[in-house]
């Protein structure tokens, strides 16, 4: 069902439009860039976009006649929306891996010396941060949870700004530009289980909403 879901959006050529904005943003920080995890810290809101959208991009790939007989194929409505989740999961994190894997291997001298391991370990933790927080979002945003494409763009933004702004995502990306990786671990941690949380709720949105 997953590799189903996957070919189902990329012959929409959907995608394009989100995979642009990863080339143009990795173009654009490779012209000047910093440390390995100052490089992730700047990519993170791009990939949580991103992964938002590709959700959204998944969801709403098929119009409602055909996702009610997938859902019939999936069991349910919910195990439908739980499954397109983790499509876009694993389709953010292939395209998000374009931007952390060219931050890391066009990285300047850092401002303190890092293990290189730990560097790699870092910038990977940040990626499946953002692409679970974005997923997160976009799961709660397409059909059959949200029908109309107006309040999904509008939510969605919102959410992005309110995360933006919350404390512990700020201070995370501060410490991260300024060479110190303290809290990376907890976030991760904290966004996984919000990402499931969300997609658990969705797909029970989606059973009353069908």
């Amino acid at each position: 069902m997953i590799a189903f879901h996957l070919r189902l959006a990329a012959r929409s050529m959907r995608w394009l439009g989100p995979a642009l904005i990863v080339l143009i943003w990795t173009l654009l920080s490779l012209s000047d860039p910093g440390p390995a995890i100052a490089n992730a810290a700047n990519s993170f809101i791009m990939l949580v976009l991103i992964s938002s959208w590709i959700t959204v991009i998944i969801g709403n790939v098929d119009d409602d006649g055909h996702r009610e007989l997938l859902a019939a194929v999936a069991g349910s409505p919910a195990n439908l929306h739980r499954s397109r989740a983790l499509s876009a999961y694993l389709a953010a994190n292939v395209i998000g891996a374009v931007p952390t894997v060219a931050g890391i291997l066009a990285t300047s001298r850092p401002t303190r010396p890092i293990n290189e391991t730990y560097i790699v370990i870092v910038c990977v933790l940040m990626q499946l941060a953002a692409t679970a927080i974005g997923v997160g979002i976009g799961t709660m945003l397409h059909r059959p949870v949200v029908r109309h494409a107006g309040i999904t763009l509008l939510a969605s933004v919102g959410a992005i700004v309110g995360l933006v702004l919350l404390p512990p995502v700020q201070y995370v990306l501060r410490q991260l530009n300024n060479g110190r990786t303290g809290g990376v671990v907890a976030m991760t941690a904290v966004a996984l289980v919000v990402g499931v949380i969300s997609v658990a709720t969705a797909g029970e949105l989606a059973d009353r909403r069908n």
